[in-house]
């Protein structure tokens, strides 16, 4: 279809269509918010969380409402894309129609922001001013049919009547009846609570990165694909659920894992996005805006990057982990599975000049223990649990959303960075903390000091241009 095909009304139908989305979307984020928590941006202890939030939407309000009086549309041509292509369309950038539909898009931007400022502060009676988006009251209603899967049991409902059966029934060993319950608590969680007979293939291939993401072996992934499909034939069994198990034929294969690292493409990709760019809010990082929230979803790609930790070590980290060592600063990173895993790696300089140290002592002083309080542990014991279901979605949106593209392709990065760039395998193999293949014994080697690893590090650059990370 070409641009002849965006006329007005389809222009002005698909703009309402995504007013009503997003205001209902950001009714039900409202409704999660907790006191004292900041919705849309940074967490600041010195300002109240609400009027954080009200300060920022008039911000971004005034911004789109700047971009509307210019005709700049940079800040939305994302969204637009996304629209035109969910509507089955073919529009150039180029073109007047796409030009009319960015401005109509700004337009409900505007309206979506304001209502939203006014929800924030607990006013539902602010009427839509924007008379495009104004409620047609002399037409008739019309209802769609609803969808009655959406009124099957929620899956954390479901996970704990399974649950608690299989408890009752004595068919769990206790390993099982200990282990279990954890990997379904995790999936519900992970799909947002769906209601069970919505749950469609792509959920569990989205759930399948998420496990991907967080490190797990294979092996690990398939025992929790068995649980969840036991759930889902138990579920079509006793009449909790209509669908048949989504799960089947989706498990990864046992031992076939393989786990790419990032292409110097790739690196680009992330480190331009708006994430590092600067964002529209503190929720929505994959759409370009004027923010720049550096909190743990800015820094455990870098921290990961820069130093081969694995993302369960970058998330847990304490204040206390990052600290100087013999002069240098270093990750020190303990309660590893192995012996080889609990070491110390230095400070990579460019985190230093992105302002890490920075961000210790911010943290230091709010007397918090964990380097990134805002991270909890999750229902599987993890730090990096809400992390990895966040990071899972959002490298798909960037792009980066090959199979065997994951979190952990930054330690390959990392360890591979430092093999091309000549430094020794029983170097590697200690800042790494793992034996490298063909190496015998856990090190092979005199034990390096801090200086040792730093020097080896210190100018690995990966390949791809990211000197604008240290802009201040």
């Amino acid at each position: 279809m070409t641009d002849t095909s965006l006329t007005t009304d389809r222009i002005n139908a698909i703009a309402r269509g995504w007013l009503s989305a997003e205001l209902e979307r950001a009714e039900r984020e409202l409704e999660q918010v907790r006191a004292g928590q900041a919705l849309y941006s940074a967490p600041d202890p010195h300002e109240d969380a609400v009027d954080t939030d009200l300060r920022l939407l008039s911000e971004l309000a005034a911004d789109s409402r700047e971009a509307l009086a210019v005709n700049d549309y940079r800040q939305i041509e994302v969204v637009a894309d996304d629209l035109i292509g969910a509507a089955g369309l073919s529009v150039d950038r180029a073109s007047p129609s796409f030009g009319r539909f960015c401005r109509v898009l700004l337009r409900a931007q505007v309206e979506l922001l304001r209502q939203t400022k006014a929800r924030r502060a607990g006013d539902y009676s602010e009427p839509t001013r924007d008379p495009l988006f104004v409620p047609q009251t002399d037409a008739l209603p019309s209802h769609a049919p609803e969808d009655p899967r959406a009124k099957s049991m929620p899956l954390s409902e479901l996970a704990e009547v399974f649950i608690q059966t299989k408890i009752r029934d004595g068919v769990w060993k206790e390993a099982t009846a200990r282990n279990s319950p954890r990997k379904l608590r995790l999936f519900a969680e992970t799909l947002g609570n769906k209601p069970v007979d919505m749950v469609t293939r792509d959920d569990i291939r989205d759930w399948r990165d998420a496990l991907d993401d967080m490190d797990l072996a294979s092996n690990s992934i398939r025992q929790h694909f068995s649980v969840i499909g036991s759930m889902f034939n138990w579920a079509k069994q006793e009449g909790k659920a209509s669908l048949d198990n989504p799960t089947r034929g989706l498990a990864p294969k046992a031992d076939t894992q393989t786990r790419e690292a990032f292409t110097p493409q790739d690196l680009q990709a992330l480190f331009h996005s708006p994430l590092y760019m600067g964002h529209w809010r503190a929720d929505r990082r994959e759409r370009p805006g004027g923010i720049l929230v550096k909190d743990h979803k800015f820094w455990l790609p870098s921290v990961a990057l820069h130093s081969g930790l694995r993302v369960e070590e970058v998330a847990k980290l304490t204040v206390t982990d990052l600290r100087e060592s013999e002069g240098v600063w270093c990750f020190h990173v303990s309660d590893a599975k192995t012996k080889a895993g609990n070491r110390v790696v230095p400070v990579h300089p460019r985190l230093i000049r992105m302002g890490l140290l920075v961000h210790r002592q911010k943290v230091v002083e709010r007397g918090e223990a964990q380097l990134w309080p805002e991270l909890k542990k999750g229902s599987e014991g993890r730090f990096s649990q809400s992390f990895v279901q966040w990071w899972s979605q959002f490298r798909h949106l960037i792009g980066l959303d090959r199979e065997s593209l994951v979190f952990h392709s930054f330690r390959h990065t990392f360890i591979s960075s430092l093999l091309n760039a000549g430094v020794p395998q029983t170097t590697v193999q200690q800042i790494a903390g793992h034996a490298i293949p063909g190496v015998t014994g856990i090190y092979a080697g005199k034990l390096l000091t801090a200086q040792d690893k730093f020097d080896a590090i210190q100018h690995i650059t990966f390949g791809a241009d990211l000197s604008h990370l240290e802009a201040p």
